[in-house]
């Protein structure tokens, strides 16, 4: 069965195409051994996403941008990853602008302010130790538009201290999430909280970390290298012995960020 022309892989193919590109040459620029690595992409019966994640459209972008006639641009390698309401805490950075006073409870990198000075904000997305959920996305008027961010449902007051030299998680880049579901149970129940640093978005270690596929819904899981591999592989394990682990090439994972702290009802 293919899909219509319009899916994501007849599109992934059309770029390349259009770049003048074959698929080892194309691979080998996205910073792979070979065709092998990326061929999924084109192939509808074996990817059957709607999206690609944003780590493989920035490493398109970056070989086939401006060739082709008509050139290749930006937005139409982006076109192919999830639309950005549909991102998950994409805009988290305090750090970066000013916090607007009409903050109406949304949650986004430039328009959040804490009603408790120092408190790190839990947002309406649930880590799924099964299956997780986004929650509600709301917009939030600034100056004569509109901008998307996650509601915040509840402030931790967290001492800076703690996060820093405890934790070892930046402050101004942690933020709190539930656990749903007991895959990674006993370790992690469903309604226990996790604080989890956006700024650790890169596997360092082997520990438990937020993840998604860059499509579906974020989940709470343990990774571990696969020594030796290459592309580099990583085991998804999950603490409940009754479940399956998994192994996935790195490149294919979204890592939000670590879990660096841990809220539980004993």
């Amino acid at each position: 069965m293919t899909k219509p022309v319009d899916s994501v892989t007849e599109k992934f193919r059309q770029l390349r195409e259009r770049a003048g590109l074959s698929m080892d040459e194309l691979a080998k620029g996205m910073g792979y051994k070979g065709a092998s690595s990326i061929q999924r992409y084109e192939n509808p019966d074996e990817y059957k996403k709607e999206f690609i994640s944003p780590d493989i459209a920035a490493k398109l972008l970056k070989v086939v941008s401006g060739k082709g006639v008509p050139p290749i641009e930006a937005k139409e390698v982006w076109a192919l990853t999830r639309p950005a309401n549909g991102s998950l805490v994409s805009t988290f950075d305090p750090d970066l602008s000013e916090h607007s006073a009409e903050s109406d409870g949304g949650f986004t990198r430039e328009h959040w302010r804490p009603h408790i000075d120092g408190a790190v904000p839990e947002i309406d997305v649930k880590l799924g130790a099964g299956e997780g959920a986004i929650g509600e996305v709301i917009n939030l008027p600034v100056g004569d538009a509109n901008i998307s961010g996650h509601r915040v449902v509840a402030e931790w007051l967290i001492p800076t201290d703690y996060l820093r030299s405890e934790a070892k998680a930046s402050p101004t880049h942690t933020l709190v999430m539930e656990v749903v579901g007991d895959s990674m149970h006993p370790t992690y129940a469903p309604g226990d909280r996790v604080l989890v640093d956006l700024s650790q978005n890169r596997m360092v270690s082997d520990t438990v970390y937020a993840i998604s596929d860059g499509t579906a819904e974020p989940q709470i899981k343990r990774l571990q290298r696969v020594p030796f591999s290459s592309p580099i592989e990583v085991k998804i394990i999950s603490d409940n012995p009754n479940l399956e682990t998994f192994t996935v090439e790195l490149d294919r994972l979204k890592i939000i960020g670590r879990i660096c702290g841990h809220i539980a009802r004993k």
